[in-house]
């Protein structure tokens, strides 16, 4: 993250793209997980306020099927991708957030202002997702007390899958 915010100021003025949960998402129809606070990071550090544009995607889950067995390693194809794009967020609406940001809060408020900062940009990629059609998120779905645990089970059909290919 800190290589990031770094490519978010001159020289670079980069662009980067980011999974704001800190993993792919696969379930497009459902809430999606608790934004993780590096995205507060990447708009509250920067010497040159960042735009945040937000967007939305579904369909990767079947180009690039998470428990696909055998390991999917190729994307699939003739699948139907579907990506939104919002408006950019107004630069004005990080100016407070970031002059707390500047004033060095204590634990209990920097955990706030991450929060605050991360239920902006779910805001705005939730109304990008209600665009699209999907259904509106629960209240409080950005909590990580509120999201259910994952109750994936470990895969053990593919344990030793790799060994066997080499044979």
């Amino acid at each position: 993250m800190n290589h990031a915010v770094t490519l978010l100021e001159p020289p670079h003025d980069a662009w980067i793209h980011i999974f704001p949960e800190g993993r792919i998402y696969q379930a497009p129809d459902l809430a999606q997980r608790y934004y993780k606070f590096g995205v507060s990071k990447l708009i509250l550090e920067p010497k040159k306020t960042p735009i945040v544009i937000p967007m939305f995607h579904s369909g990767m889950e079947q180009v690039m099927r998470e428990y696909h067995v055998p390991p999917q390693f190729i994307p699939s194809t003739g699948k139907d991708l579907h990506i939104g794009f919002g408006d950019p967020i107004p630069l004005d609406t990080w100016r407070p957030l970031r002059q707390r940001w500047r004033k060095h809060p204590v634990k209990g408020a920097l955990r706030h202002l991450r929060l605050e900062t991360t239920e902006i940009i779910r805001d705005a990629v939730n109304d990008v997702r209600a665009s699209m059609g999907f259904p509106p998120e629960p209240p409080n779905s950005n909590d990580p007390k509120t999201f259910p645990p994952i109750v994936t089970p470990a895969r053990t059909d593919v344990e030793g899958w790799f060994s066997r290919t080499r044979k």
